[in-house]
């Protein structure tokens, strides 16, 4: 079975088809220079944008894993050496990005583009030297405890954490399905999702090497700290640079409908409401999606991860080994983005992520009989199993990751994808912030097993989601009119092809207008088959 292609994005958006060779208005009067000084070679043009998305990419998500790997050590001077502080911190961020993302991409998807993502990093700026701030008041306060300086540290890493979701969520679920499509556009989800992986290693490795041991009158970690918003700092210019560079030379493709012509094409089938709203009523279940992989984030069974890295702490691995682990598991990260693409061609893209999931959730069960057997302290054999088998799953996570973002991104409907985007982020908030809670519920040692054990269900709860999505929905060719006729335009009851007499089922915008003489493709709901799956 094969997913028609959505069509192409220019053609939602304008009028006719804008060709690179023509000058168009929106080119002439922008006040920023375009990326080529000739635009008729559409393949280099294209060819320069996507070397300077993933440029801006590159540079937001580095500074962001490293800000986010030297807060807490920071936190912990505001709580006299507690990691209280560090506690309210990832609790407050989680839920405030839970609360406040759906809001914020229902409003991105009205808005124009280019101010949805400079508001984004002019947030980041904000949040960055407004948190310096408040770390150089609080230098200057003897107390052993200062609860006002951790409110509002945590006050503006809020700002931050919504500055970095609304660029983030702009760029990777509107600006890159605009700009590219087909294997282009699949090339640039896999880069941008490697580019996130290595960060998550380099980003912090930069940071602790600016954690310098002595300077005198700072403390190391304070040092350390502020180098990094310096350094955060200096990143938000040209990022914002390349993504405005952008802007001024696809701008015909990257404008949101105007309010007349978001009412014209209102599904009427979809209540009105905000963004959980138009995921909820969303076609083609994408819920089972967003679901699916947002339940992924309910484990403890991460290699970077605060809980995993702690408890082997406490077990008494020594530490270059735990470095070791999270290094192993980008790199397994890695192979699974780079898999993914032969994957997709032997079996299908569908199939393909259903075995990604299945892969994670194989290794996770692996990883709970290996961790039921290690002893309290030290690293045996079974434990030394149990952290391969955490390492061996990451590039089922994020096989599945890239797959589900791949989908999406064609599932989505073009009027409320960044709505989509942020819900899904919501979700995957709300997860995160289950885990944080877990953890101060069970926190002990001896607990450990149980967070072991509630992870590997969650994770095999996604992929039992996922796989329930592909028996139950899947895509052929159909028709919308009171004729029960197939693809071939005749009667019978063989074949995917088939009318939907009186049914009224939703569509995306796209679907709406890949019409052609009542026909069209999409995935939609269909009772299993053995053809569900292919």
């Amino acid at each position: 079975m094969r997913i028609v292609s959505s069509m192409n994005i220019n053609d939602h958006f304008t009028s006719h088809h804008l060709s690179l060779a023509e000058p168009t208005s929106t080119m002439a009067t922008t006040s920023f220079p375009p990326l080529l000084e000739s635009e008729t070679d559409t393949a280099e043009g294209e060819e320069v944008i996507y070397r300077e998305l993933l440029t801006s990419h590159l540079i937001t998500r580095l500074a962001t894993q490293g800000w986010l790997f030297i807060t807490p050590l920071v936190l912990i001077r505001f709580t006299g050496g507690h990691l209280i502080g560090a506690a309210v911190w990832g609790l407050t961020t989680m839920l405030a990005t839970a609360m406040l993302n759906p809001g914020l991409g229902a409003w991105a998807d009205q808005t124009d583009r280019c101010l949805v993502v400079t508001l984004g990093v002019a947030a980041q700026a904000v949040a960055v030297l407004g948190a310096t701030a408040v770390l150089a008041f609080a230098l200057q306060d003897s107390a052993e405890n200062n609860w006002l300086a951790l409110f509002a540290f945590i006050g503006f890493s809020v700002v931050e954490k919504l500055g970095v979701t609304l660029s983030d969520v702009a760029v990777k679920r509107e600006w890159a399905p605009r700009l590219f499509a087909g294997e282009r556009l699949k090339r640039t989800n896999s880069m941008m999702s490697q580019i996130d992986l290595i960060s998550e290693t380099v980003g912090p490795f930069v940071a602790g090497l600016l954690i310098t041991p002595s300077l005198g009158l700072l403390p190391s970690e304070v040092v350390g700290f502020l180098a990094v918003g310096f350094l955060n700092v200096l990143s938000f210019p040209p990022q914002l640079l390349l993504l405005r560079r952008i802007y001024a030379a696809r701008k015909h493709q990257l404008q949101p409908l105007n309010a007349a012509e978001v009412q014209r094409k209102a599904n009427p089938l979809t209540p009105k409401g905000g963004a959980w709203s138009a995921w909820f009523h969303h076609p083609s279940s994408i819920q089972f999606l967003g679901i699916s992989y947002s339940v992924l984030y309910l484990t403890v069974l991460s290699p970077h991860g605060a809980f995993l890295t702690a408890h082997l702490a406490q077990r008494q691995v020594p530490l270059y080994q735990l470095s070791l682990l999270r290094g192993a598991g980008a790199l397994c990260g890695i192979s699974g983005l780079l898999a993914h693409p032969p994957a997709v061609q032997l079996v299908g893209h569908r199939s393909a992520d259903g075995v990604f999931v299945v892969w994670l959730a194989a290794f996770s069960v692996f990883a709970l009989l290996a961790f039921d057997q290690a002893p309290d302290s030290g690293l045996t054999l079974p434990l030394l199993i149990f952290m391969v088998s955490v390492c061996l799953a990451r590039p089922g996570l994020y096989g599945f990751e890239l797959g589900v973002l791949n989908t999406e991104q064609e599932l989505s409907d073009a009027r409320h994808r960044s709505a989509i985007g942020a819900v899904d982020s919501a979700l995957t908030s709300l997860a995160t912030l289950v885990m944080y809670a877990s953890g101060l519920v069970w926190g002990r040692p001896d607990d450990f097993g149980f967070l072991v054990c509630c992870s590997t269900v969650f994770v095999s709860s996604g992929a039992v989601i996922y796989l329930t999505w592909m028996l139950l929905y899947h895509s052929h060719r159909h028709r919308h009119d009171e004729v029960h006729c197939h693809e071939d335009g005749q009667d019978g009851q063989d074949g995917h092809g088939h009318s939907h007499p009186d049914e009224k089922h939703t569509h995306t915008l796209q679907q709406e207008e890949a019409l052609t003489d009542g026909w069209h493709e999409h995935i939609h709901f269909h009772r299993p088959n053995m053809c569900a799956v292919q």
